[in-house]
């Protein structure tokens, strides 16, 4: 897999969750339009799309219910981009979006891996578990992180750091989001941080999924240093940025 395959799988991707052709993506200014189900987009919950925003290119896109589409066809034409997730315009979408009885549910930027990258090597004893392997996790909120049992997004892979005597001390963990999107989760027990098991872990699982023929992604807090860093430091850099609505009192964020 090179940088081509991971954009061109990323754009296809977002392109089912707006519920458009790849090609409006493409457009050389924002764009506004109907969201429509298409098979294949991201669920994280089970409410019908209000808004859902995508960051691409450097333009945005814009899929809307057909009752926000008057306000939406004047608010983001001219709306910069780059400014999309700051407080300004997101008070602006919130106040439109409550005449619906929607809300903000999350908006975050999301990283995919730079190419080409050293391959990782584990820095300490691992184990490597497969979807299969997962279930005796559930349950234990240390690695609640990296794993959310949710069917939604189900987890498919996880590599943990063991200590001395083979417990997992670090995990990373892929949940499969879209057909070929997978999202990396990361968390290292309070007592073995610092070790630089979380961009290693983070590493290792990324490489294994480019072998796969998947694209992994990260997404995280604007105000978590330390986990932007984790991606960086990991070979992952921001790719897209993504919003959506959920309803008011139901919010969930997106993982």
């Amino acid at each position: 897999m090179n940088s081509a395959d991971i954009r061109s799988l990323v754009r296809a991707q977002l392109a089912l969750d707006l519920g458009c052709a790849p090609e409006v993506l493409d457009a050389p200014g924002n764009t506004v339009l109907e969201w429509r189900e298409l098979p294949g987009r991201r669920r994280y919950d089970p409410h019908p799309p209000k808004l859902e925003i995508a960051v691409w290119g450097g333009k945005l896109v814009c899929a809307c219910a057909p009752e926000l589409l008057p306000w939406a066809g004047e608010f983001f034409p001219s709306l910069p981009a780059e400014w999309l997730i700051s407080p300004k315009y997101l008070r602006q979408m919130d106040a439109a979006l409550g005449h619906v009885g929607y809300e903000i549910g999350e908006a975050r930027r999301y990283f995919t891996p730079i190419l080409p990258w050293p391959e990782a090597r584990p820095i300490c004893p691992v184990r490597w578990y497969e979807a299969d392997e997962l279930e005796q996790f559930r349950g234990d909120l240390r690695w609640d992180g990296p794993l959310a049992f949710d069917p939604l997004f189900p987890d498919m892979l996880a590599v943990a750091a063991l200590d001395e005597r083979g417990k997992p001390v670090a995990m990373a963990g892929v949940s499969r989001d879209g057909e070929k999107l997978w999202q990396i989760g990361i968390v290292v027990l309070p007592e073995f941080r610092g070790k630089g098991l979380g961009v290693n872990l983070t590493a290792l699982i990324k490489d294994e999924l480019l072998r796969r023929g998947i694209v992994p992604f990260y997404g995280t807090a604007e105000s978590h240093i330390v986990s932007l860093n984790v991606a960086v430091s990991a070979g992952l850099r921001p790719s897209f940025a993504y919003l959506h609505a959920t309803p008011r009192g139901c919010r969930r964020a997106l993982p």
